[in-house]
């Protein structure tokens, strides 16, 4: 059999990129369901007007962990967080950028020849929905941003202040663990950036905060996350 043409390459390539497009977006759209509801699956499922079976299924396959509830239920509590892991391989001479607003970003040297990230949003539970967070794949490498969407516009005028001053609470924590010779940028608006055990090809900048670049650290954050 010959070599496929390259109209045939190209054409597997761009639905490729769809297929990551697609799935970055319906992620976002999971995200804000579970935030809207407090993390209640079945209420997110409704809205989604899908099945929880479906929805189950859909975050099994897009890394969406289950959000977890810190006592109360729903607003009665207004401290929540939402996680989100992805892990594959950048191309040689690809960048892994990493774009926050408010939080910290921690970049770590990895041992492993695959790039991993972990983004967790924080804040109210009925504001959540307000941030997302995109893990985009493309031709460059992959691009991990804090997006603010806004809030919901149908609030009464007079719940607006007090609620866009809850949102300016919130934060997305970024993480991720590189092989060495990976490119990153790095930003984030307020707060700090740390690079452990990384002194080349790693770009950081932050408006309001310090970057550090630090020694390796003893054991993986993300193994000691997931430990827990």
């Amino acid at each position: 059999m010959g070599a496929p043409a390259a109209g045939a390459t190209s054409e597997a390539s761009d639905v490729a990129g769809l297929r990551h497009l697609l799935d970055a977006y319906e992620r976002s759209l999971i995200l804000a369901a579970l935030g809207a509801v407090g993390g209640r699956q079945r209420g997110a499922a409704q809205l989604l007007r899908i099945l929880p079976s479906t929805l189950h299924e859909k975050m099994k396959r897009l890394g969406i962990r289950p959000l977890r509830r810190q006592g109360g239920d729903g607003p009665a509590n207004p401290e929540a967080s939402a996680s989100l892991h992805w892990r594959g391989s950048v191309a040689p001479g690809g960048t892994l950028e990493l774009r926050g607003l408010n939080g910290p970003v921690r970049i770590e040297a990895g041992c492993e020849d695959q790039v991993e990230v972990s983004a967790t949003r924080r804040g109210p539970w009925a504001l959540l929905h307000a941030i997302e967070v995109k893990i985009v794949e493309h031709q460059r490498g992959v691009s991990v941003c804090a997006v603010y969407q806004g809030l919901d516009p149908s609030l009464p005028r007079r719940r607006r202040g007090r609620t866009s001053r809850a949102a300016d609470g919130l934060r997305v924590d970024l993480f991720a663990r590189v092989p060495a010779g990976l490119h990153v940028v790095a930003s984030t608006i307020n707060d700090d950036i740390e690079v452990l055990g990384l002194a080349h090809n790693v770009e950081a900048g932050t408006a309001n905060g310090r970057v550090r670049f630090l020694p390796p650290p003893p054991h993986s954050s993300l193994e000691a996350s997931n430990a827990s």
